[in-house]
């Protein structure tokens, strides 16, 4: 009986800093979630979206507390690193600091090229 508790309180303390996370990004990335309530409704993908490109380093870090890495590694991969150009500089800064990618112009490159159908369907 106290090991569900001690679960219910863990889910619970994920979820209530899951939504303090998505209350200090909607301001700089949800135009649509800026009633407090509404917070609670932005999907996990969109808010580790939101938080790999506007937040900083402290609530990065607070995602892997939150998140599987290879979750947040997923959606690295298939919502940031597919919009090009635009967000190079992040790109490698997160596969070096945040994923300890040895070769992140490579990796991405490669990523870039597996996961743009755009570019893949467009030739």
């Amino acid at each position: 009986m106290n090991r569900i508790r001690k679960m219910d309180y863990s889910s619970e303390h994920i979820e209530k800093s899951r939504i303090a996370l998505g209350r200090v990004i909607a301001p700089l990335a949800f135009w649509s979630f800026s009633n407090p309530d509404s917070v609670k409704k932005i999907p996990d993908d969109l808010l580790i979206e939101a938080v790999l490109i506007h937040g900083n380093d402290a609530l990065r870090r607070r995602l892997f507390s939150l998140y599987k890495p290879s979750h947040i590694k997923n959606v690295w991969e298939s919502r940031l690193i597919i919009q090009g150009p635009r967000l190079d500089f992040l790109n490698r800064m997160l596969a070096k600091d945040f994923f300890s990618i040895a070769q992140p112009e490579k990796y991405i490159e490669k990523s870039y090229q597996r996961d743009n159908l755009y570019a893949r369907f467009s030739t």
